[in-house]
């Protein structure tokens, strides 16, 4: 059987995530999902917490602010890629370059390309989320850190998927 845990903390994390979605106007409804996106959402997830796993270790502990910052943004930019993946009927092929160091390539739509670099969310992601475990270390103090972070990347990616996908449909209009 699987280990897992129960954890008041990351349902508290993603909540911190879909409340900077709704602050930022990235969700201003139901939220679209489909089992592609799913799927993506799986393997980019694995691939990014492996990778950590890989450079720091298993219960790491804290990852600095800058690399926190840069793995929400990274979690953005794949999420336009599997959106344009998605509608082009074309496998994903997440690279985790610039994960950790901000430079980070995207190929999706120019469209989506284009509203994701004016919108803020992935920098307001960041913030809040650094803020909400700085101030919440008793809720998180058993908690591992990078679980923790992953939670919220991955409502980060649900809710970008979403943005992608309105942009998308008001393009098609």
């Amino acid at each position: 059987m699987a280990e897992f845990s129960r954890s008041l903390a990351a349902q508290c994390a993603a909540k911190c995530i879909v409340d900077t979605a709704v602050e930022c106007g990235v969700v201003n409804g139901q939220v679209a999902i489909s089992p592609h996106l799913a799927e993506s959402e799986k393997e980019l997830i694995i691939k990014m917490l492996r990778k950590i796993r890989e450079e720091y270790g298993e219960n790491s502990g804290v990852l600095q602010a800058d690399e926190v910052s840069s793995l929400f943004t990274f979690t953005f930019g794949k999420a336009a890629e599997a959106v344009t993946n998605m509608y082009n009927h074309q496998p994903d092929n997440f690279e985790l370059t610039g994960m950790l160091g901000g430079q980070i390539p995207v190929y999706a739509e120019d469209e989506i390309t284009e509203k994701f670099k004016n919108s803020g969310f992935p920098a307001a992601c960041a913030e809040n989320y650094l803020n909400w475990s700085e101030s919440n270390s008793a809720l998180i103090a058993s908690t591992d850190p990078v679980l923790l972070l992953f939670e919220a990347l991955k409502w980060c990616f649900r809710l970008s998927c979403n943005y992608a996908i309105e942009i998308v449909e008001k393009k098609s209009k």
